[in-house]
């Protein structure tokens, strides 16, 4: 029994990188930081022309589940809550490229483990009969085994098993029977199927009659969708609407769309994509100065964390769903502990709620102490931080590298001047201007919060200047960039930006498809930015877009026509 067990295993090592390689072939780069409406590659700068009579979906890579989506998906299938993949040696834990994603011997072997923890706990005496799904008295055993298969099988690849697929499971379960009983037959099943390469990857195979570009089947799109929404396998509702041909319309498939966004597990699925995009794993580290900042002790990280994602809940699960609210409210979510840490008059009692703040100062989630603490050092504030979350995250904006040899000093502290003051240098060398000049403007409008994320109206018994230029290479000279006062002014500016508008909308491009959006998706791109734009920058409404966009729905069948080469 061991030694099936082992063979599938090192099948599965063998197999897992071939199906990458088959997915991925030749050198694929993909251009960054283009003019919204041109092209990368030998036609670089060259106008887009998107006038909806031809299909331009992007590439589409094989993705391998991650270790969240894996835990979803056996916790969905069969009702395992023990998250085995956080075990997996992952060296890419959290990476959602799927170009990122390899696979070694080693994690082939630790796949393999798992899927004997699952079918181990799953056949167990006192979990057999639920994972079965039949009644083996009435049945018998042979026959339950083919129900299992039947019922577990399309589930667990997300589509129709073909007949050798079917009679391969059977087999496998004839000889686990005939070495070990009934119950050893059933583990070998479920052995095979969580090591089979249609469990662990997505994998999308199209027809190939001549056609460049291709709609995906029903079941290749409800498995992109129960994905990018749920993060986990489609369900019976996504499967049967796939079955029944109601994926294969536009007026179908958005049906489906709003059934999964309007779920409760597509607000896990938000929290986590602004995670990624705020940085919170930064707040499993963020220490202060106990001397200079008394009042931050280790609770205080958790509580920025909870502010943070109390807010996401409000606005985009209870409230209008608006980027601009997210980016811009004069309010947040504390408790007791988080607003007498803050030093607001707020709730009395351990839950969460909605306190206003002053709207000269506050702007949503870019006040935060999620953001504003842990882009600052233990002892004092950085502007050159908190800028670079503006410029690079925010605006998908290029930051320079440092000039090679170039030594780095930071101003040392003193307690007559202001961190603006003491930066000022940066801006006055010319060696450093040039990349200081597109960051410390930024970060000096949040110098009214301290380096524990605090609001503060002074500094070392001075004034605080937090106003600045939004700059960028094009506009560098600050008698002609847009000025703002304070963090609100900057706000109010990053919003009505188009660059940044869009920076939001591509940011959700490696959720979908696994990969940074590239020239090929420019018209994609426009089309979900109108929805994006006419719907009030609603976020809900940008995944829908998302979904509903020629590259999700699409897939061109030789992936090869879509390398380029592209000189860095």
């Amino acid at each position: 029994m061991r030694l099936v067990r082992r063979v599938g295993a090192v099948l599965i090592s063998m197999l897992l990188p071939a199906l990458v390689l088959g997915g991925c072939r030749g050198s694929i780069s993909e251009p960054g930081n283009l003019p919204p409406g041109t092209t990368g590659g030998p036609d670089a700068g060259t106008p887009v022309v998107c006038d909806g009579t031809s299909l331009r979906p992007g590439r589409a890579p094989i993705r391998r589940l991650t270790v969240g989506e894996y835990d979803n998906t056996v916790r969905d299938l069969f009702g395992d809550a023990t998250a085995p993949a956080t075990r997996l040696v992952d060296n890419e834990r959290g990476e959602l490229s799927a170009d990122a994603r390899s696979v070694s011997t080693l994690l082939a072997e630790q796949y393999m483990f798992a899927a004997e923890d699952v079918a181990a706990r799953l056949t167990e005496a006192s979990a057999l009969d639920g994972a079965l799904g039949c009644d083996r008295a009435t049945l018998g055993d042979d026959d339950c085994a083919q129900a299992f298969i039947d019922r577990v099988g399309p589930r667990a690849y997300r589509r129709p098993l073909d007949v050798g697929e079917s009679a391969a499971l059977y087999a496998l379960y004839e000889a686990g029977r005939d070495d070990g009983g009934f119950e050893v037959g059933i583990q070998l099943v479920l052995e095979l199927v969580l090591q089979s390469p249609s469990f662990l990857y997505r994998v999308e195979i199209v027809p190939t009659d001549g056609e460049a570009v291709v709609r995906l089947d029903g079941y290749q799109l409800a498995t992109r969708l129960s994905y990018f929404f749920w993060s986990t396998t489609p369900d019976e509702a996504l499967l049967t609407a796939a079955e029944g041909g109601a994926l294969d319309t536009d007026e179908g498939f958005e049906v489906e769309v709003r059934r999964l966004l309007a779920d409760p597990r597509a607000e896990e699925v938000m929290q986590a994509f602004f995670a990624r995009l705020l940085e919170l794993d930064k707040l499993d580290a963020l220490e202060k100065d106990p001397e200079l900042f008394p009042e931050f002790d280790a609770t205080t990280p958790e509580l920025f964390r909870e502010e943070t994602r109390a807010f996401i809940r409000e606005v985009l699960v209870d409230g209008d769903g608006s980027w601009v609210t997210l980016m811009t409210a004069p309010w947040s979510m504390m408790n007791a502990d988080l607003a007498a840490y803050y030093g607001v008059t707020g709730p009395t009692g351990e839950t969460f709620e909605r306190v206003d703040l002053d709207p000269a100062h506050h702007a949503g989630l870019l006040t935060h102490g999620s953001s504003t603490a842990t882009r600052a050092r233990i002892y004092e504030n950085s502007p050159v931080h908190r800028g670079m979350f503006i410029r690079g995250n925010i605006m998908c904006g290029h930051i320079p590298d440092l000039p090679e040899g170039l030594e780095v000093m930071l101003p040392p502290p003193d307690p007559t001047q202001t961190t603006r003051e003491r930066f000022a240098a940066h801006r006055a060398d010319p060696v450093c201007a040039a990349c200081h000049a597109q960051l410390d403007p930024l970060g000096f409008a949040f110098e009214h919060f301290d380096a524990a994320g605090r609001f503060r109206l002074t500094e070392n018994g001075r004034d605080i200047d937090a106003s600045g230029e939004l700059t960028d290479p094009e506009h560098l000279d600050p008698e002609t960039a847009p000025r703002f006062e304070s963090v609100t002014g900057l706000a109010a500016l990053l919003v009505a930006h188009e660059d940044t508008q869009a920076c939001f909308a591509q940011r959700w491009f490696p959720q979908a498809f696994g990969r940074a959006s590239s020239f090929h998706d420019e018209c994609a791109i426009e089309v979900m930015l109108e929805r994006f734009r006419g719907r009030d920058f609603d976020v809900r409404e940008l995944l829908v877009a998302v979904a509903l966009s020629e590259t999700f729905l699409n897939r061109v069948a030789d992936q090869d026509t879509l390398r380029t080469e592209v000189t860095p």
